[in-house]
């Protein structure tokens, strides 16, 4: 699993054959298109949120005022726009995670690559985030979504694709699973 988002992020490069993302073959054609929320949480803890969602936008090519607008309306959506001038470290976890994912979602990529999304967040929290993930995903976003929760990925993915071992196991739509496997087995 990591291997392969590393490789879709064109951080890593197959041995073997090529990676084509959006379209394209070339290292780096797609990456202004890609957003990526990693599992490993990191933000720049000295930064206010506004200045460091703003450094994000600026790595995808955003203008200022484009960027601008899209952190104002994240803000306001996560309810965070009162903290928009705080520094990253004086954000609770729960905060933390907010302004990661709007870091992730602010240049409205085509493809998003979300690794373990509500890792230590609450219900409350899950929710919240729940909600704009669904949205930008009828809005037109691919959205990769890697999970170990297996009734998160039924009631959120369309498409199910389970790795075991570095194999594929399985893939399919939810339907084509359930009947390919019925609902008498037993293991």
């Amino acid at each position: 699993k990591t291997t392969t988002i590393l490789m879709i992020l064109r951080i890593i490069h197959p041995d073997s054959g090529e990676i084509e993302v959006l379209g394209n073959t070339a290292a780096s054609a797609a990456n202004d298109e890609l957003g990526y929320l990693p599992e490993e949480r990191g933000l720049y803890k000295k930064l206010t949120v506004r200045r460091m969602l703003a450094y994000y936008a600026s790595l995808k090519g955003m203008n200022r005022q484009d960027a601008s607008d899209a952190i104002d309306h994240w803000l306001h959506r996560f309810e965070l726009s009162s903290w928009a001038s705080n520094k990253i470290e004086s954000l609770s976890k729960g905060m933390s995670q907010k302004v990661q994912f709007i870091a992730s979602v602010v240049s409205r990529p085509k493809l998003l690559i979300l690794d373990e999304p509500f890792s230590g967040l609450d219900p409350v929290n899950t929710e919240v985030i729940r909600s704009p993930i669904l949205d930008l995903q009828r809005e037109g976003t691919t959205i990769i979504f890697s999970t170990h929760d297996m009734s998160t990925a039924e009631k959120m993915c369309d498409f199910i694709f389970m790795i075991y071992k570095g194999h594929k196991v399985l893939d399919g739509t939810l339907e084509q699973i359930k009947a390919q496997y019925g609902a008498d087995s037993i293991r």
